[in-house]
């Protein structure tokens, strides 16, 4: 049997304090530099501090175990569009002229939550989605224990994201999937629906637009995903000159293969085994079909992402 002596707290404070650990953000990022180192030496603790009052939104951090600081995505307009075209969708069962206190369904960008994966040293980093959809607290009751929990809360103490969206845009596709992954090992995560955008190709459509992949997936809690492969080019496809251009069929909306459903009852998701606070009545979604769904038409994403992108 091998044994692992792991620092203690003196030991961490000592090392974090005669080893520089400082994170530099340069004032202009090339996209194509991604990943970018931007600190070494990093605790998780200064990279968590450095998360809430310090990093400049925009851009994906990650830190690994060697306390390395990376850019590993950054946001343009396609990106932005996207992720407000998706919050449209999301928002569509608070209804219109609903005070904020009284909404159903709580939408919000880059909010920190907890990472469920515990550090030798046994502090948690804290990540962000692109969106987190929660339910509102006069529906299901706010966590009775500060952040961190148990149960699972944001890093204010509000109710855990149910539904998380990431969208993937220079990030490689094996960080995109890793972090989508991460985010299903907190049980009150049902759904994460991720976006990736591949490289736009070089040729262009009839509108003057570059040909582009775009991948989809939808994870469900214990029960693997489902993937979309749904640009105006396949991914992988190539273009050859006096051949047909290569087509994923998602040519227009309303196509039942290209459209995602999300089963809106799944917001209010609250084991039974977390008891509410002493007095605490839940509301019931006034208006929501228990079948109802959130949806997700892939085709207008995919022309967003056209419209909007450098052509």
């Amino acid at each position: 049997m091998f044994h692992v002596n792991r620092p203690g707290p003196f030991l961490e404070r000592l090392k974090t304090s005669i080893i520089p650990n400082r994170i530099h953000v340069p004032s202009q990022i090339d996209e194509e530099s991604l990943p970018l180192r931007i600190g070494t030496n990093v605790s998780i603790k200064k990279f968590n501090k450095f998360l809430e009052y310090k990093a400049p939104r925009g851009y994906k951090y990650q830190h690994d175990d060697n306390g390395n600081v990376f850019i590993v995505d950054m946001s343009n307009t396609e990106h932005a569009r996207v992720a407000f075209t998706l919050g449209i969708c999301f928002n569509a069962f608070n209804g219109p002229g609903i005070p904020a206190p009284n909404r159903p369904i709580v939408i919000s960008t880059d909010t920190l939550h907890p990472s469920p994966v515990v550090s030798i040293l046994r502090r948690r980093r804290k990540m962000a989605p692109d969106l987190a959809i929660a339910p509102n607290e006069p529906y299901v009751p706010k966590p009775t224990v500060p952040y961190p929990g148990p149960p699972p809360s944001d890093n204010n103490g509000n109710s855990h994201a149910r539904i998380i969206v990431e969208l993937g845009n220079h990030q490689s596709v094996r960080d995109w999937i890793a972090k989508c992954q991460l985010w299903l090992q907190v049980v009150y995560v049902r759904y994460v629906f991720a976006i990736k955008l591949h490289k736009p190709n070089n040729a262009r459509d009839a509108q003057g637009r570059k040909y582009r992949a775009m991948t989809a997936r939808l994870w469900t809690q214990g029960a693997g995903y489902r993937e979309w492969d749904f640009g105006s080019i396949p991914r992988g496809g190539r273009i050859q000159r006096n051949r047909p251009i290569p087509t994923t069929g998602c040519i227009g909306p309303g196509l039942p293969a290209f459209v995602v459903n999300i089963p809106v009852n799944e917001i209010f998701f609250n084991p039974p085994t977390i008891p509410p606070p002493a007095g605490y009545i839940p509301i019931a979604p006034v208006g929501i079909n228990p079948g109802a769904n959130f949806t997700i038409d892939l085709y207008y994403i995919q022309q967003e992402v056209l419209m909007s992108q450098r052509n």
